[in-house]
């Protein structure tokens, strides 16, 4: 058996002893897209689509016309609770379904901002992340920096992906250690998502503030107002969940600190329920590079066969859900407005087919089944 040598010397004495530094780890990297030609021709296809409807990538009229919708639905409904004009039980579903709006404001248009597919114009995909993410609550720069610059580059990936890091409550991943209490993940789950917006808010963002590195991100640093900003987008938040309904409604400030967790947790459960399956869930694979830190497959096979579509040709799903349905055509286009994922998913699909690439497609039902599936098998080893 070999062993490393110990440098040590005599001057050193009383001194801890010199490792040599260990090798540095291989780069994790996907196999060009050449590899199959899946790709390349998926582009060209998409590229032929664009020329064709003479549209671009980016959201236009009809992600400003979802914009003004959900803005203007979230702001009448929050209107309505600060009247007063209602009884105690229609002002409590009122701010539910502001929270539900809220939450669609972020996906449909927070998350095409993020992605700068709004619109050509810097400044409002920057405007529609901010306002967005602030009546979520959760800080727009830095769930931008974890969603675009770690799970996007490295979805389903140990170490790589800061959406299935390790945690003591869920196992999201095969290759995570099990906890004992796991096994009934699946059966106290549906309790954890319903604090995910309050978690992502109050204890996430605050967690990842000064931190330097997260799962493949390193030497990680912030513009400069960041922490001005951070702060300020924080009592925004606060202001309109708490600080103004209590002042403005005439009901114990106890009710109404349970209605911003009512309203909230809905806006919570619709999160989790339109994303969480899209990749957690029986069909989606969790690879793993190889010693030499390279995987078997291109970029683009691995974001087919680590996501599950649900309904993505669906114009209904579309609008409600903001291309989360369409999760293949995200990871493959992330720039790409969701506006045009209905006829994309329809290109995916094919070109998969001819090339024999899996396409993991469900039902909105067939997504929530397979993740609680999935959870139960994790949970059981």
């Amino acid at each position: 058996m070999l062993h490393a040598q110990v440098m040590y010397s005599p001057a050193a004495r009383g001194t801890a002893p010199t490792l040599p530094a260990a090798p540095a780890a291989p780069r994790i990297h996907f196999r060009p897209v050449s590899a199959n030609g899946f790709f390349t021709t998926l582009r060209k296809r998409v590229d032929e689509h664009f020329k064709t409807t003479g549209t671009g990538h980016t959201g236009g009229a009809f992600i400003a016309l979802k914009a003004a919708f959900y803005l203007g639905l979230a702001a009448l409904l929050y209107a309505l609770v600060l009247s007063g004009a209602f009884s105690e039980p229609i002002t409590l579903a009122l701010a539910i379904a502001y929270g539900v709006a809220t939450i669609l404001m972020g996906v449909n248009v927070g998350h095409d901002g993020a992605h700068n597919a709004v619109s050509r114009n810097a400044w409002l995909n920057k405007a529609a992340l901010n306002v967005s993410f602030t009546l979520i609550g959760v800080d727009p720069h830095l769930w931008q920096l974890r969603h675009a610059k770690s799970h996007h580059i490295f979805p389903n990936v140990n170490g790589c992906d800061i959406d299935i890091d390790s945690n003591l409550f869920l196992r999201l991943s095969p290759n995570h250690p099990r906890r004992w209490y796991q096994r009934y993940q699946h059966i106290y789950a549906p309790f954890l998502y319903a604090i995910v917006g309050f978690q992502s808010a109050f204890v996430q963002d605050f967690q990842y503030l000064n931190k330097k590195e997260l799962a493949n991100l390193t030497n990680i640093t912030h513009p400069r107002g960041f922490y001005a900003w951070f702060a300020l987008r924080k009592a925004i938040y606060v202001a309109l969940m708490f600080v103004i309904p209590m002042i403005a409604l005439p009901f114990p400030w106890w009710h109404v600190m349970l209605g911003a967790f009512a309203a909230n947790a809905a806006g919570s459960f619709v999160f989790v329920a339109m994303l969480i399956g899209t990749h957690f869930a029986d069909e989606a694979a969790f690879p793993e590079p190889g010693a030499d830190g390279a995987f078997e497959h291109d970029f683009a096979t691995h974001a087919l066969i680590t996501s599950l579509d649900w309904h993505p040709q669906s114009r209904l799903a579309q609008l409600v859900a903001g291309g989360a349905n369409a999760h293949a055509a995200h990871h493959l286009f992330p720039h790409m407005s969701h506006a045009h994922y209905v006829p994309v998913s329809r290109l995916i699909e094919q070109t998969a087919r001819e090339y024999g690439i899996p396409y993991n497609r469900t039902t909105f039902g067939g997504l929530i089944r397979s993740h609680f599936r999935f959870l139960r098998r994790m949970g059981a080893g």
